[in-house]
């Protein structure tokens, strides 16, 4: 037998497996976009028993419609991990409500209290990462420098982009591949050892998943814009949470992302004492401006 028709058969034998076996679908950031994941889902032709759902965290916020969006979780089983928007939700709700920003105000007006209190309860059992039988699963990504994951700072993991002015995953060599999500502006990512797949489904572009078995990435376009592309500076309301930062009445937020870099520089954003804290910072401004609501 020839090596192309070897190959064509072993692709087959593949296929036949997949189909007998199950299949694995792997789904970017939702962000309450729940039409879109449904049809993602039927797409897929996801069989209940027999296929499995994954998906990168950031089912809340943004879309239309977050509710439906955890109940196709729930009634599919879909394994997902913990977003950066899960994590702001949950510690909002630890802080008393007169420490609240008006963007958060805002953001929680979406539903009532009994809903995100259902929310609050479920999300903050999802993991930070799920080792899966094709590829290791987490929100944002995974930190330079370090080679285990429980050592990794959880802030990292939910919310790194860039680390020392390059993108984090040109700096990681890991030992199975990595899927990840979070940076809707960065795109569809596809290289070796890494998929990136938040590809701005709120933001009018597309949901995006991978089927390893198939060997295949399925699309679903937005039916439409469901929230504008703010910047890296987060004034609007898209920043749920405010965890540290500058909060004397006469600050003015920073409106670029150079700004807020400045800031972290001159010690007015997210200062801190402990080093490994601090090293984040420097490496990553994006992640203190997250966090610190901006």
């Amino acid at each position: 037998m020839s090596d192309d028709a070897l190959q064509a058969c072993e692709k087959n034998v593949g296929k036949k497996c997949a189909s007998e076996c199950g299949r694995t679908l792997y789904i970017g950031d939702v962000h309450g976009c729940a039409d879109e994941l449904e049809r993602m889902i039927d797409a897929f032709g996801f069989v209940r028993g027999k296929d499995t759902l994954y998906q990168t965290g950031d089912i809340i916020n943004k879309g239309p419609d977050i509710m439906r969006s955890m109940k196709l979780v729930k009634d599919c089983g879909i394994l997902t991990v913990r977003g950066n928007h899960e994590e702001h939700l949950i510690r909002m709700m630890e802080t008393p409500e007169s420490e609240w920003t008006d963007k958060q105000r805002k953001r929680f007006k979406a539903l009532s209290l009994e809903e995100w209190t259902y929310i609050r309860d479920t999300v903050k059992n999802w993991p930070l990462w799920r080792e899966t039988p094709h590829a290791l699963l987490v929100h944002a990504g995974l930190e330079p420098g370090k080679s285990r994951l429980e050592d990794m700072d959880p802030v990292v993991l939910l919310s790194i982009r860039y680390w020392n002015d390059k993108p984090w995953f040109e700096q990681i060599k890991w030992n199975k591949r990595v899927v990840f999500g979070h940076w809707a502006k960065m795109g569809f990512v596809n290289i070796p050892g890494f998929i990136g797949l938040d590809s701005g489904c709120c933001y009018g572009k597309k949901l995006t998943a991978w089927c390893p078995e198939e060997d295949r990435f399925y699309e679903i376009p937005a039916a439409r814009e469901y929230t504008p592309v703010k910047d890296k500076a987060k004034e609007s309301e898209s920043a749920p949470c405010k965890v540290l930062g500058d909060n004397s009445p006469n600050s003015v937020p920073p409106k670029t992302f150079d700004e807020i870099k400045a800031k972290i520089a001159n010690g007015e954003i997210a200062a801190t004492d402990n080093p490994e804290k601090a090293k984040i910072s420097k490496a990553s401004p994006s992640i203190s401006a997250e966090w610190a609501g901006y």
